[in-house]
């Protein structure tokens, strides 16, 4: 379940178009929100070193937290501070394991500047580096922002118990947003140079089989999800290039938010799910939450 979630902010009004999705999501899990940000005493401007005014940056970013902060009370949501010192995506990784942080929520891009966070390159660092769920947003331009539905969630697997290992925490998630999953996979034949040689029939004959595969794969977590009564759940198979088809299917079912485990099996017909996450990521312009499952933190410690 969805307990904490860490906001990390920068003061811009770009990263706060994440706001939006954590308040739903709070709201609908029950969740209490930490709002997070980060001071440097040095920053570099050219080749120079600048020195910060460490209490006036505390003093200013405190005020602009906790307005912050008083406007998600207003809602009903419980609200809390924390302002940390040094790098940026070593706070957010390191403050989200001290306080058990069930769901990372932050922008891909924040302001830039002598004082600011360059939040893609925090959003990257932070996706690679910590085992904690991260759910990404794509900034938007400052102004009036609807907020934002999640009907539908779609979770591409690819098989393997890692991409399998999501499905207890995306089904709680749904669950709190009221919301369906689409489970989704997309063939992808790797290796076709056989081709040639064997003639089209035979590859046709195979690609079938792996689409016959995927359909039953598919159909029987969809089918488990449902018996365990907490959300509704349907199944799509594709063939193609793993983060094209999801992007497409996410677009053909009108999903709000797409959920992928980070890792997942590798080998000559299967994907590797790293790379398709970083993808979806850079591509989709959906929300998309990344879980790393168990097994893959341990390996990459």
């Amino acid at each position: 379940m969805i307990k904490k979630v860490l906001v990390p902010l920068d003061g811009s009004p770009v990263a706060e178009s994440i706001l939006p999705y954590v308040e739903l999501i709070a709201r609908g899990a029950g969740a209490e929100i930490t709002l997070l940000t980060s001071i440097q005493s040095e920053h570099s401007w050219g080749d120079e070193k600048v020195t910060v005014d460490m209490d006036a940056a505390t003093a200013e970013a405190r005020v602009y937290l906790e307005l912050q902060c008083e406007r998600l009370r207003a809602g009903g949501l419980k609200t809390n501070v924390n302002i940390n010192y040094g790098g940026e995506a070593d706070a957010i990784i390191g403050w989200a394991a001290e306080d058990a942080a069930d769901l990372i929520a932050m922008t891909t891009h924040g302001r830039t500047g002598l004082k600011r966070w360059i939040l893609g390159s925090v959003a990257h660092k932070v996706l690679h580096g910590t085992s904690r769920p991260l759910l990404l947003v794509r900034a938007e331009e400052p102004g009036p922002r609807e907020a934002p539905q999640i009907d539908r969630i779609l979770v591409p697997l690819d098989g393997s118990p890692l991409s399998l290992s999501i499905l207890p925490y995306v089904e709680d998630l749904a669950d709190a947003l009221s919301a369906n999953l689409v489970v989704c996979n997309a063939v992808f034949p790797l290796d076709l140079s056989f081709a040639a040689e064997v003639g089209p029939a035979p590859v046709g004959s195979a690609i079938d089989a792996m689409l016959d595969q995927g359909r039953s794969f598919t159909a029987a977590v969809a089918g488990e999800i449902e018996a365990r009564g907490k959300v509704k759940a349907q199944s799509v198979v594709t063939v193609g290039f793993p983060v094209r088809e999801i992007v497409q299917v996410s677009q053909d079912v009108n999903a709000g938010l797409i959920a992928l485990a980070t890792h997942g099996r590798s080998g000559f017909d299967r994907w590797v799910v790293g790379s398709v996450a970083d993808g979806i990521v850079r591509r989709s312009g959906l929300p998309c939450l990344v879980v790393r499952p168990e097994e893959a933190a341990e390996e990459g410690q």
